[in-house]
């Protein structure tokens, strides 16, 4: 009897244990928004390096005496303790391993960091970690202190066209399959077609090249692409309506970006 107890003593203390390591648990996460709840708290939204895209709460981060509250900023990179919970876990503890400060001090790179961080969470589903979608923004955030930014934004959105599966192939025309030097961005046929399949955006030869350097450059060697103002302004508007394609609405931030 005595040994029949200890034993169910020990499955008990077992199956505490265990439920207590699965109710905690650390994510290695950028924080990609965060929203107002109720008083005083948060609600983030962060893309984990094993878990992928999540929501958590952060409760009394608002607060002045909030020690949340300098780690919890958009596009830090974070050490999260994590509490499950039914409805939605919370944020116990945080510490910021990357918090970017040359971003926070000028518009331009701030504007830019808010637009990388609003396009990563519209095209990255929920709860699908991708250990190469967390490189990419951790790379680009990095980068973004020494990069022109428009050359970076143009990197970042091909990229994540091409992870999500909306990039066309930039070698062929999408409706005969004839190799091209230039085009046009057709949003019907999902790609650039030759002059003789039909017309849309023109896609000039300068244009075409810097679309398919970017879309298969690594990002150490983005900076060796020169274009003219001309090319910079065609390039931004046809990646801007593959990403509008892709997301199927209109994304606001580029028109900000726009009159940067």
């Amino acid at each position: 009897m005595r040994t029949s107890s200890r034993c169910d003593n020990d499955r008990d203390q077992y199956s505490y244990i265990l439920n207590i390591m699965e109710k905690y648990y650390t994510a290695d996460a950028i924080i990609l928004r965060g929203k107002s709840y109720g008083e005083g708290n948060r609600i983030f939204t962060f893309y984990g390096k094993e878990q992928g895209k999540f929501s958590a709460v952060a409760r009394g981060v608002l607060k002045q005496k909030s020690k949340l509250k300098g780690h919890l900023q958009l596009g830090n990179r974070c050490t999260l303790q994590l509490v499950r919970g039914k409805g939605m876990d919370t944020v116990s503890s945080a510490l910021a391993m990357e918090t970017f400060p040359a971003l926070r001090t000028k518009a331009e790179s701030y504007f830019y960091m808010s637009y990388f961080l609003e396009l990563f969470n519209d095209f990255v589903p929920e709860e699908l970690p991708d250990e190469e979608l967390f490189d990419l923004l951790f790379g680009v955030l990095r980068r973004l202190q020494d990069t022109d930014p428009k050359l970076l934004a143009r990197f970042f959105e091909l990229k994540l066209l091409a992870i999500s599966g909306y990039a066309p192939d930039f070698a062929a025309c999408a409706l005969c399959g004839k190799a091209i030097n230039g085009g046009f961005l057709n949003r019907r046929f999902h790609g650039i077609i030759c002059p003789h399949c039909g017309g849309g955006t023109e896609v000039s030869p300068k244009a075409h090249f810097a679309l398919k350097y970017l879309s298969t450059a690594d990002l150490s060697i983005i900076h060796r692409l020169k274009m003219d103002e001309a090319t910079a302004n065609l390039l931004g508007e046809l990646t801007k309506q593959m990403i509008e394609t892709g997301l199927e609405k209109k994304v606001k931030s580029l028109d900000i970006l726009k009159q940067i």
